[in-house]
Protein backbone atom coordinates (compact mmCIF):
# COMPACT_ATOMS: atom_id res chain seq x y z
CA UNK A 1 0.00 0.00 0.00
CA UNK A 2 1.79 3.00 -0.69
CA UNK A 3 1.25 6.91 1.10
CA UNK A 4 -2.12 7.64 -1.26
CA UNK A 5 -3.91 4.35 -0.13
CA UNK A 6 -2.58 4.32 2.99
CA UNK A 7 -4.02 8.36 3.25
CA UNK A 8 -7.79 7.34 2.29
CA UNK A 9 -7.35 4.04 4.10
CA UNK A 10 -7.05 6.48 7.22
CA UNK A 11 -9.98 8.73 6.05
CA UNK A 12 -11.29 5.95 5.46
CA UNK A 13 -11.41 4.62 8.84
CA UNK A 14 -12.44 8.01 10.47
CA UNK A 15 -15.03 7.55 8.69
CA UNK A 16 -16.10 4.23 9.55
CA UNK A 17 -15.34 4.93 13.07
CA UNK A 18 -18.46 8.11 12.64
CA UNK A 19 -21.03 5.65 11.41
CA UNK A 20 -20.60 2.83 14.21
CA UNK A 21 -23.06 4.30 16.28
CA UNK A 22 -25.94 3.35 13.81
CA UNK A 23 -25.38 -0.83 15.18
CA UNK A 24 -27.06 0.72 18.43
CA UNK A 25 -30.51 2.38 19.27
CA UNK A 26 -30.17 5.90 19.15
CA UNK A 27 -30.33 7.39 22.77
CA UNK A 28 -33.39 9.42 23.52
CA UNK A 29 -33.36 12.98 23.63
CA UNK A 30 -34.47 15.22 26.82
CA UNK A 31 -37.15 17.71 26.14
CA UNK A 32 -35.01 20.68 25.75
CA UNK A 33 -32.57 19.17 23.35
CA UNK A 34 -35.21 18.23 21.30
CA UNK A 35 -36.82 22.08 20.95
CA UNK A 36 -33.03 23.37 19.66
CA UNK A 37 -32.81 24.00 16.23
CA UNK A 38 -30.79 20.97 14.20
CA UNK A 39 -27.24 21.78 13.52
CA UNK A 40 -27.13 18.82 11.25
CA UNK A 41 -29.05 17.40 8.01
CA UNK A 42 -31.75 15.07 9.89
CA UNK A 43 -30.33 12.39 7.17
CA UNK A 44 -27.10 10.50 8.33
CA UNK A 45 -24.62 8.95 5.57
CA UNK A 46 -23.36 5.24 6.69
CA UNK A 47 -20.76 3.48 5.90
CA UNK A 48 -19.77 0.69 4.03
CA UNK A 49 -19.03 -2.41 5.81
CA UNK A 50 -15.39 -3.22 5.59
CA UNK A 51 -14.03 -6.92 6.09
CA UNK A 52 -10.24 -4.78 7.05
CA UNK A 53 -11.60 -1.63 8.83
CA UNK A 54 -12.15 -3.09 12.46
CA UNK A 55 -8.85 -4.57 12.27
CA UNK A 56 -6.77 -1.61 11.51
CA UNK A 57 -9.32 0.12 14.57
CA UNK A 58 -7.95 -2.71 17.00
CA UNK A 59 -4.16 -2.13 15.83
CA UNK A 60 -4.69 1.78 16.20
CA UNK A 61 -6.40 0.86 19.81
CA UNK A 62 -3.47 -1.22 20.42
CA UNK A 63 -0.62 1.52 19.14
CA UNK A 64 -2.34 4.26 21.12
CA UNK A 65 -0.99 2.14 24.31
CA UNK A 66 2.34 2.03 22.85
CA UNK A 67 3.07 5.39 21.10
CA UNK A 68 0.40 8.09 22.90
CA UNK A 69 2.39 10.88 21.08
CA UNK A 70 2.14 9.40 17.57
CA UNK A 71 -1.52 8.14 18.02
CA UNK A 72 -2.51 11.33 19.14
CA UNK A 73 -1.35 13.33 15.98
CA UNK A 74 -3.03 10.28 14.45
CA UNK A 75 -6.20 11.47 16.12
CA UNK A 76 -6.33 14.33 15.63
CA UNK A 77 -5.73 14.82 11.76
CA UNK A 78 -7.49 11.64 11.13
CA UNK A 79 -10.50 11.31 13.36
CA UNK A 80 -11.13 14.56 14.53
CA UNK A 81 -9.89 16.33 11.24
CA UNK A 82 -8.39 19.42 12.61
CA UNK A 83 -6.73 21.89 10.37
CA UNK A 84 -4.05 23.52 9.51
CA UNK A 85 -0.88 21.08 10.39
CA UNK A 86 0.50 23.98 11.87
CA UNK A 87 -1.77 24.82 14.57
CA UNK A 88 -2.01 21.41 15.71
CA UNK A 89 1.81 21.24 16.01
CA UNK A 90 2.22 24.56 17.36
CA UNK A 91 -0.06 23.56 20.27
CA UNK A 92 1.88 19.90 20.86
CA UNK A 93 5.05 22.17 21.16
CA UNK A 94 6.30 20.57 17.88
CA UNK A 95 7.30 21.45 14.23
CA UNK A 96 5.31 20.42 11.67
CA UNK A 97 7.64 18.24 9.58
CA UNK A 98 7.38 16.67 13.02
CA UNK A 99 4.23 16.24 12.79
CA UNK A 100 3.98 14.71 9.91
CA UNK A 101 6.98 12.08 10.21
CA UNK A 102 4.35 10.82 13.76
CA UNK A 103 1.66 10.66 11.50
CA UNK A 104 3.09 8.98 8.94
CA UNK A 105 5.19 6.63 11.14
CA UNK A 106 1.97 5.66 13.35
CA UNK A 107 -0.27 5.41 10.11
CA UNK A 108 2.38 2.15 8.62
CA UNK A 109 2.31 0.66 11.86
CA UNK A 110 -0.88 0.75 12.20
CA UNK A 111 -1.27 -0.70 8.82
CA UNK A 112 0.93 -3.75 9.56
CA UNK A 113 -0.32 -4.27 12.52
CA UNK A 114 -3.70 -4.35 11.10
CA UNK A 115 -2.59 -7.01 8.66
CA UNK A 116 -0.72 -9.31 11.56
CA UNK A 117 -4.10 -9.17 13.44
CA UNK A 118 -6.13 -10.28 10.46
CA UNK A 119 -3.96 -13.40 9.59
CA UNK A 120 -4.05 -14.29 13.37
CA UNK A 121 -7.89 -13.89 13.58
CA UNK A 122 -8.06 -16.12 10.15
CA UNK A 123 -5.72 -18.58 11.61
CA UNK A 124 -7.44 -19.20 14.98
CA UNK A 125 -11.11 -19.10 13.17
CA UNK A 126 -9.67 -21.92 10.79
CA UNK A 127 -8.46 -23.96 13.81
CA UNK A 128 -12.08 -23.40 15.37
CA UNK A 129 -13.80 -24.89 12.59
CA UNK A 130 -11.40 -27.74 11.70
CA UNK A 131 -12.32 -28.49 15.73
CA UNK A 132 -15.64 -28.07 15.37
CA UNK A 133 -15.43 -29.95 12.34
CA UNK A 134 -13.67 -33.07 13.69
CA UNK A 135 -16.10 -33.06 16.61
CA UNK A 136 -19.85 -33.46 14.45
CA UNK A 137 -17.58 -36.53 12.57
Amino acid sequence: MDDQQLKAHCLSWAHWCRTRKYFAPPVPQNLLSRMQPRSRPGVEVDHEMSQDLPFFNMAIHALADECPEDAMCFSLYYFHGIRPVKVIASALGIGQRTFYDRLNKFSRRAQQASAAIKRVHLEHTAVSKNLDNATVD
